[in-house]
């Protein structure tokens, strides 16, 4: 519902902790465009082609990986070489010529020089390898945090007029991510509240998960292999005990459908440390002062531990053995 409230910390949490089950692919997808980027602090190494250039080329499959400080380096590059090409071009997109790292903000605005649509990005352009997470386990695809990138991009993502346009790239994101065989899990962390991009994952989430996927366009139709997956979708409001945040989700959760209820979860998050019945006693009783119903009533809990505090730390800690209990069935 805002910012700070953990909600990239459960994010990574997620993804971390089940990506170390070992049973399936996770892609972390960084969609909190706002001002703030999981390169910044995980350690990411960002995809590498071959030569010493600074060019991307994201048509073409990456051969490796950079090294933790070349990423950096290059994120740096990355902003100088923007400015740069600004100043040259006032009226430059910048969009086919990203420099230094690939971000998710470059697949979400990705066009060809000459706007041709039948070549797409391959999604090995974006997927960045995190150290001492399991190998080939887990993949990130962070947006950017740079000051060039947020001038281009945030019009886009607080403009509902082009929610349309963001659902559908999802969709090839989403499309791409479809394993060949077994399963294959994608954890999404959105922009605090629920209004433009937010909005359209959301709208995503409820079109796929429906019995028959429900098209973007009444006419249009949807990348192949995502149509074809079976799909399953849960998606977390997190909020803390504030008052402002119980009324706040409340509102917008009272909007939701009775057939939409299964997939859309209330999360409590660093709930203090005390008893446990004294504690879900006070949040039980904000929910009703609050004059809560359906999903409020039925939030999950997450409690404040230093534990869990992953971006206090430089190295990535061993996660509790509850860690991931929010999850329940999902």
């Amino acid at each position: 519902m805002k910012g700070g409230v953990g909600k990239s910390t459960l994010s990574v949490l997620t993804a971390l902790g089940l990506a170390r089950r070992g049973d399936r692919q996770v892609t972390l997808v960084d969609m909190d465009l706002t001002g703030t980027s999981l390169a910044d602090v995980l350690p990411l190494e960002a995809p590498a082609w071959p030569g010493n250039t600074s060019a991307l080329r994201l048509l073409e499959p990456p051969a490796g990986f950079h090294s933790r400080e070349a990423t950096r380096e290059r994120m740096d590059d990355r902003e100088l070489l923007a400015r740069q090409q600004i100043a040259r071009d006032p009226e430059s997109s910048g969009a086919f010529e990203a420099r230094g790292v690939p971000f998710l903000n470059d697949f979400l605005l990705f066009a060809t020089p000459d706007w041709d649509e039948q070549r797409e990005m391959p999604v090995a352009s974006v997927l960045w390898r995190m150290q001492d997470a399991p190998e080939q386990a887990l993949r990130v695809i962070p947006s950017s945090a740079l000051p060039s990138d947020l001038e281009r991009i945030l019009p886009v993502v607080f403009d509902e007029n082009h929610s349309g346009f963001l659902e559908n790239r999802l969709e090839y994101l989403l499309d791409a991510l479809v394993p060949e065989q077994g399963e294959s899990v994608v954890v999404m962390d959105t922009p605090p509240t629920i209004p433009g991009l937010s909005r359209s994952v959301l709208s995503l989430a409820l079109r796929l998960s429906k019995p028959h996927k429900q098209h973007l366009a009444e006419q249009g139709g949807m990348p192949e292999r995502l149509e074809a997956a079976p799909v399953e979708w849960t998606a977390f409001v997190v909020g803390s005990m504030d008052h402002q945040d119980i009324r706040a989700a409340n509102r917008w959760l009272s909007l939701v459908l009775p057939e939409e209820r299964p997939r859309i979860r209330f999360l409590v998050n660093r709930i203090p440390p005390g008893d446990e019945l004294q504690i879900r006693g006070m949040l039980e009783d904000i929910l009703e002062r609050e004059n809560a119903a359906g999903i409020l009533l039925d939030a999950v809990t997450v409690r404040e531990d230093v534990a869990l505090q992953l971006f206090r730390s430089r190295e990535l800690k061993d996660l509790p053995p509850d860690a991931l209990d929010f999850l329940g069935g999902v």
